[in-house]
C-alpha cells in the first residue's frame, strides 16, 4: 500500500469525517477538539466564519447567519419537494435566482448571497486543516471523496472542485455505497459473491442501496433515497420529552421559545449519541427558560421506549427495496449500517433481526466513520498502484458507475462482461483457453451496449494478438472512469500483450 498519506473524506449534511491510510494502517483523524467527526455547520458572523461544533453550539443565537444541511443543496438535481423542505427547515434564508440556490445572510449591515459550493469549500478547508495535523510532512494531501448515487456529473465535479479549492489533491470521487463496501473489504476476495445491503441513516436523510458483488465487481441493483427520514426525528422526540420534564418541575414551557428549544435540541442530540455507548446520559442546559438551568439524567431504556413506535419508519425502506428487487432476507449475505443514526443499538438490533443468515457489518468501524475509512483505503490503493489520472477529474460519468455493459470478446468464446451500473474502478482477472485457430492469431473485440440490445452496440476497440490453439491466457482487466487497460499473458510462454482504450460514455 501507499507509503505517503492517503486520505478518505466523507462530508454529509450534518457531519464530516476524515480518515487516513498510512504505513499499512487506517484510522480516523480527530479534529483539534479530539472529535472523530466534525459538525458540518458554518456560521457567517460579522467579523469571522465559525465552522464545526462552535457554530453548532451557537445556533440558538446565530440561526439567521448559520448554514446547516448544505450537502442537499449541492445536488443540482434536487427535486422541488426536498428543496421546499430545505427552505422550510433552514435557520437562514434560502433564495433561488436564475435556477441557482443561494443563502441570503446579513453581515455588516448588508445582505450577502452565498452559494452552497462556497459553504462546502469552507468545510473542506477545515477538514484540510485537520489533515495537516496527521500528515504535515506531505506536500500533497491526496484524497478520495465519496458522494451519493443521486449526484449528477455536474454535482460531482462541483464537489471535487470544492475540495480542490480547499487544498486537497482529489484522486477520485466514488459512490458512498462503494466506500462502505470497501471499508469492510467486501469483494476483495475474487471468489466472494452475493448481495450486500448498504443502509445509511444520517441526521436529515437516509439512503438504502442493494449491491451485487461478483468476482470483485460491485453492481448497483437498486437504490432509494429518503430526504426526510433521518436521526433528527428521534432527536426531536427526545427534546420534546425533556421539555415536558422541565415543565413538570418548573411550570415553564421551553416549547414556547424557539431559542430554548434550539438549546434543548443540541443537548438532546448529545444525549442521543452518548446513549449509543452508555446506559445513562446527563443533560444540562444553562438558562434553558427564564434563567432556570436544566439538569436531567436519562437512561437508554427510557430513550428506546420513547422512539419504539417510530422504529418501523426506519425498517420500511428495507422491506421496500427487497420487495422491489424480489429478494428475500435470506438472499442478503451482508448488511452494512452507516451514518450517525445507525449507532443507536435498538436500531441496529431491529434491522439485524430481519436477516437470519446475513452478517451485520457494524462492529469494526463506527457507522459514521465507515465511508471515510473505505475512501481512504481506495486512496491508498490508487497511490500504491500509481493509477491516478488527471482525466478522472473531467469524467462525465454518473457517480463512477458504468452506464452501459462492457464486453470483451475473444474470437467466438463467451464474452467477459462487466455489467452496467458496476462501480468503478475495478480490476478483473479471467482465464480463457484459445479455441482452434489457423494462423496463430486471435481477434479481441471490445464493445459496449445496453443489456441485450445488439442495436445499441458501440465498438471501443479491435485488436489482434499472437496465440496458439489451446493456449491458456490470463486476461487482466483494469477499468477506471476514463480508460480500460487489458493485459493478456500466455500462461506457458509468459508472452504479454498490453492495450489501453479510452472510455467516453454518453450521458444521454
Amino acid at each position: 500500500m501507499a507509503s505517503v498519506a492517503a486520505f478518505g473524506l466523507y462530508l454529509g449534511n450534518t457531519s464530516a469525517c476524515l480518515a487516513i491510510f498510512k504505513d499499512d494502517n487506517v484510522d480516523v483523524v480527530a479534529n483539534e477538539a479530539g472529535e472523530r467527526v466534525t459538525a458540518a455547520v458554518v456560521a457567517f458572523n460579522e467579523t469571522e466564519e465559525v465552522i464545526g461544533l462552535a457554530a453548532k453550539a451557537g445556533l440558538f443565537r446565530n440561526g439567521p447567519v448559520s448554514v446547516l444541511n448544505n450537502k442537499r443543496l449541492m445536488n443540482k438535481n434536487i427535486d422541488e419537494t426536498e428543496l421546499e423542505l430545505a427552505v422550510k427547515s433552514s435557520t437562514c434564508k434560502i433564495i433561488t435566482e436564475k435556477d441557482t440556490v443561494q443563502y441570503l445572510i446579513k453581515r455588516n449591515e448588508r445582505m450577502e448571497k452565498i452559494l452552497p459550493v462556497e459553504v462546502a469549500t469552507r468545510i473542506f478547508e477545515v477538514m484540510y486543516s485537520i489533515s495537516t495535523t496527521a500528515a504535515h510532512d506531505d506536500n500533497e494531501h491526496n484524497v478520495v471523496l465519496c458522494v451519493p448515487l443521486r449526484f449528477s456529473s455536474a454535482s460531482i465535479q462541483m464537489w471535487s472542485k470544492s475540495a480542490s479549492s480547499a487544498g486537497f489533491r482529489v484522486l477520485q470521487v466514488i459512490s458512498e455505497p462503494a466506500a462502505a463496501c470497501l471499508a469492510y473489504g467486501i469483494g476483495q476476495d475474487r471468489k466472494e459473491s452475493g448481495y450486500v445491503l448498504v443502509y445509511r441513516i444520517g441526521g436529515v436523510s437516509s439512503e438504502i442501496t442493494l449491491v451485487k458483488v461478483v468476482s470483485g465487481i460491485y453492481q448497483i441493483v437498486s437504490t432509494s433515497y429518503y430526504h426526510d427520514l433521518g436521526g433528527n426525528k428521534l432527536t426531536k422526540i427526545l427534546a420534546e420529552y425533556l421539555a415536558g420534564e422541565f415543565m413538570s418541575k418548573w411550570k415553564l414551557d421551553p416549547m414556547e421559545s424557539r431559542r430554548s428549544m434550539s438549546k434543548l435540541n443540541i443537548a438532546a442530540e448529545t444525549c442521543k449519541h452518548v446513549l449509543s455507548t452508555m446506559s445513562t446520559a446527563h443533560c444540562f442546559v444553562e438558562s434553558l427558560c427564564d434563567g432556570v438551568d436544566f439538569s436531567y439524567n436519562i437512561t437508554r431504556a427510557r430513550f428506546e421506549n420513547l422512539i419504539n413506535s417510530n422504529i418501523s419508519e426506519y425498517i420500511a425502506p428495507v422491506d421496500k427495496i427487497l420487495k422491489e428487487t424480489k429478494l428475500g432476507t435470506d438472499d442478503i449475505s451482508k448488511i452494512i449500517l452507516s451514518g450517525g443514526t445507525m449507532k443507536i443499538p435498538k436500531l441496529q438490533e431491529k434491522i439485524g433481526a430481519l436477516f437470519s443468515n446475513g452478517e451485520v457489518c457494524s462492529g469494526k468501524w463506527s457507522p459514521d466513520e465507515c465511508m471515510a475509512i473505505g475512501a481512504a483505503m481506495q486512496s491508498a490503493l490508487l497511490l500504491s498502484h500509481g493509477t491516478w489520472d488527471e482525466s478522472l477529474q473531467s469524467t462525465n460519468m454518473e457517480v463512477n458507475a458504468l452506464q452501459k455493459s462492457l464486453y470483451i470478446q475473444i474470437e467466438e468464446l463467451k464474452p467477459i462482461i462487466i455489467p452496467a451500473k458496476t462501480v468503478v474502478p475495478i480490476k478483473l482477472q479471467t482465464r480463457v483457453e484459445v479455441p482452434e485457430v489457423k494462423d496463430g492469431k486471435i481477434n479481441l473485440k471490445i464493445y459496449e451496449q445496453d443489456s441485450e440490445d445488439v442495436a445499441s452496440q458501440k465498438k471501443i476497440g479491435l485488436i489482434c494478438i499472437p496465440a496458439n490453439s489451446g493456449a491458456q491466457l490470463k486476461v487482466d482487466t483494469d477499468l477506471t472512469e476514463a480508460s480500460l487497460n487489458v493485459n493478456i499473458t500466455d500462461a506457458k510462454s509468459g508472452q504479454k500483450s498490453s492495450f489501453r482504450f479510452g472510455i467516453h460514455e454518453d450521458d444521454s
